[in-house]
């Protein structure tokens, strides 16, 4: 598999363990601070990693940034 797919997945996996963790709290009435916690970061997690594109400046040259004297 290659990265972006491997990346996709996980973020989805991380999406709906957020959602379902957050919607079974709404849905008790004792409420588990430490499951929402759980579900609020697996929730960011995701949308992070689908929202993130992040690439690295080291593939361009590097003699663009230094000025000729």
């Amino acid at each position: 598999m290659n990265y972006s797919k491997m990346k996709k997945i996980i973020s989805v996996v991380l999406i709906a363990i957020g959602a379902i963790a957050l919607l079974s709290e709404i849905a008790t009435s004792t409420k588990n601070y430490y499951i929402q916690i759980v579900g609020v970061i697996a929730l960011m997690l995701g949308v992070f990693m689908v929202n993130s594109k992040v690439n690295s400046k080291t593939k361009h040259v590097q003699d663009e940034y230094f000025e000729e004297e």
